[in-house]
């Protein structure tokens, strides 16, 4: 019953307008970044105005990602969540991208780790399992071993950002959404849906001239970030109502409108 709510609570938060929001957020931060790339570095003056673009992609980003997470949460959007959040974001980010590197050092320079443990773990089956669990087979598991374990960090990352952010209760909402079995399985199962759907329209092409493959382009893409986005907001409406699940478990109990205060008599006696 607790997962049902959990997610009914959070597809009762899904809505379109939280999908275009994010889109347009991510849009925004990346005219914002090609922007940056622009600025030429010839003088201190476009030294200073480069890391002023930054500085103002960075807490659009954050102050914008910020108040998207507060408004899912129902909580008031103050200069200080505000802030805190973007704090939390940016801290957030460096977390995730310390963890991809790690990964990726594990996994070798052109995945040449899991070229060589294939080969290897192939010759040490019994040469009847070879076809199951061939070269092509293993290498596909490797790969998809490191994507999940990818998806894991980020959505621990998520987690904190987002408990840090939106709860008056930071540790027992983070310890709610760790244990909730709906956020970890729509996690697993939508990125890797919306990674198999992101691929399969951004390398299809029709064919059919350079106008219509433009267009088809567009549509894809355009198809694609919706996919994306409505995975992103999912996840993070499933993290809202954990918060609000924890902030409700953790909230002190306060006497009915109407009831008799402790410190007064139940009965009275009879005149």
């Amino acid at each position: 019953m607790t997962r049902l709510s959990t997610l009914r609570s959070a597809l009762a938060r899904m809505s379109v307008r939280l999908v275009l929001q994010q889109i347009g957020l991510a849009l925004l931060v990346f005219l914002l970044y090609a922007l940056w790339l622009r600025v030429p570095d010839a003088s201190a003056l476009d030294v200073i105005g480069s890391a002023l673009l930054a500085l103002l992609a960075v807490a659009v980003a954050g102050a914008g990602e910020s108040a998207l997470l507060l408004r899912l949460a129902g909580r008031a959007r103050t200069p200080e969540r505000l802030l805190r959040g973007a704090l939390l974001l940016l801290a957030g980010a460096v977390l995730w991208f310390g963890w991809t590197a790690l990964l990726n050092h594990l996994r070798g320079s052109y995945d040449s780790n899991d070229v060589l443990w294939a080969g290897y773990l192939n010759s040490r089956f019994p040469h009847q399992l070879r076809n199951s669990f061939s070269y092509v087979h293993i290498l596909s598991w490797l790969r998809w071993m490191w994507a999940v374990l990818g998806w894991i960090g980020a959505g621990l990352v998520a987690i904190a950002v987002f408990a840090g952010t939106a709860s008056v209760r930071p540790l027992r909402a983070a310890g709610c959404a760790l244990r909730s079995i709906t956020y970890w399985a729509a996690l697993v199962a939508g990125t890797m849906a919306a990674t198999a759907i992101t691929g399969a329209l951004v390398n299809w092409t029709p064919g059919h001239g350079l106008r219509v493959e433009m267009l088809s382009l567009v549509l894809r893409l355009a198809a694609a970030a919706l996919i994306d986005a409505a995975v992103v907001c999912l996840l993070l409406a499933i993290l809202a109502a954990c918060m609000y699940q924890s902030d409700e478990a953790g909230a002190p109990y306060s006497t009915p409108a109407g009831t008799p205060d402790l410190s007064q008599p139940r009965t009275v006696d009879n005149p």
